[in-house]
């Protein structure tokens, strides 16, 4: 046989011996992939999840209030590590996610991202004590799969999602700036 015709020959076994791929989701035939509640939820929290990562860069070298530039490293952190675990998790599950930013949360959180000092640190805390309520939202609802191990990181995520909303809040709480500054709450692990 020609180098080719082996190397076909060996391709077709190797996808014979894993079976055919579910249209829908790539999971093999016979595999019943994460239904579409599952897949959305897949999708978004990882989008959301990488927004928010983008964010906390952001505002950690920006921010002016050492707390806040705390905040926003401790996000990184943590949905950094989240991040990493849902793509893991996705990849099991033969789910396709984004990898990037949501290009129009960020759009979105340019209102607020181009602003200085003391009424960025503001405008970010107010974003991401929005965000993590929607997130929380986001993740109890996927508490509720059908599919065990989507339903355990969910899980395993809400207590992390609940610390950051408080986190936010304390800060949101401290700061004297008067509300209404333009803010436009950023897009995080939020379902946005």
């Amino acid at each position: 046989m020609r180098k080719e015709q082996l190397l076909s020959f060996i391709a077709g076994l190797a996808l014979a011996a894993s079976g055919p791929l579910s249209a829908q989701t790539g999971a093999p035939a016979g595999q019943a992939g994460p239904g579409p509640a599952d897949q959305t939820f897949l999708r978004k929290a990882a989008t959301d999840g990488a927004t928010e990562v983008a964010l906390g860069q952001q505002a950690a070298q920006r921010a002016q209030a050492a707390p806040t530039r705390e905040l926003a490293q401790h996000l990184v952190n943590d949905h950094t590590r989240a991040n990493r675990e849902l793509a893991d998790l996705a990849m099991r599950k033969h789910v396709d996610v984004p990898t990037q930013p949501d290009p129009e949360a960020l759009a979105g959180a340019k209102a607020w991202t181009s602003l200085q000092g003391a009424a960025y640190d503001h405008a970010y805390t107010s974003a991401m004590v929005e965000d993590h309520r929607k997130a929380i939202a986001l993740f109890t609802e996927a508490t509720r799969s059908e599919d065990p191990q989507i339903r355990q990181f969910a899980q395993a995520t809400l207590p992390v999602l609940k610390q950051h909303l408080s986190m936010a809040m304390a800060l949101n709480k401290g700061d004297e700036t008067p509300s209404g500054g333009g803010a436009t709450p950023g897009q995080g692990m939020d379902g946005r």
